[in-house]
């Protein structure tokens, strides 16, 4: 059974508009004994996201990057504990964010181009899209958010907040739920961060 990590990162932006770059990573390694049953998509509930007093934040695909890191045991080359990294600026999307009181992060939609990740080794790019991902018929990976979790009653500029962002990541033909745990701040109009998760073999690669 594989195991999978996967986070976001954001990049420093200051536009004309409110705009975020974001970095999309996932980590590919291995995992003996483990068998997970697939969560399924999520589907939201509670209160509607509110028409006004968001901003939107567009990710700039430009300076932005997308990248794997798979783990490789290649004994024959003297390297038993390989992370191989592949990347791309293939990166679209966009999402919402309050800041002040009550604050909210909501309508993230983030897509990867699959198609256009490159590593250090052309090799290993074919047989990542071509077995791993299978990239001609499933192109890209989606992730769309769908709550938050341990928001901060309030937030100031330039606050590091820690919280958990839930939503549902479409890859490989099956959606499933994924939980990001995100730390993040906003300065002005730039907005910089991380978000992790671990992600099991429940795709059918």
């Amino acid at each position: 059974m594989k195991k999978r990590y996967i986070w976001l990162a954001g990049t420093s932006l200051a536009l004309i508009i409110i705009v975020a770059g974001m970095m999309y990573t996932a980590h590919f390694a291995s995992a003996v004994n483990q068998s997970h049953t697939a969560p399924g998509a999520v589907t939201a509930t509670g209160t509607p996201i509110p028409a006004s007093g968001l901003h939107t934040f567009q990710i700039v695909s430009a300076q932005t990057t997308a990248s794997y890191s798979v783990y490789e045991n290649l004994v024959f080359q003297n390297k038993p504990n390989n992370d191989a990294i592949g990347t791309t600026h293939s990166v679209q999307g966009s999402f919402h964010i309050r800041t002040g009181a009550s604050p909210l992060v909501a309508a993230m939609n983030v897509t990867v181009d699959l198609r256009t990740l490159q590593s250090d080794a052309q090799r290993r790019d074919n047989y990542v899209q071509r077995n791993t991902l299978q990239t001609d018929t499933y192109p890209n990976a989606t992730f769309i958010s769908v709550s938050t979790q341990g928001l901060p009653t309030s937030y100031a500029d330039g606050q590091t907040v820690h919280f958990q962002l839930t939503g549902n990541l479409t890859m490989h033909g099956k959606t499933n739920k994924e939980v990001f745990d995100v730390q993040g701040k906003v300065v002005g109009k730039t907005i910089t961060g991380t978000a992790t998760s671990t992600l099991y073999g429940v795709y059918g690669q």
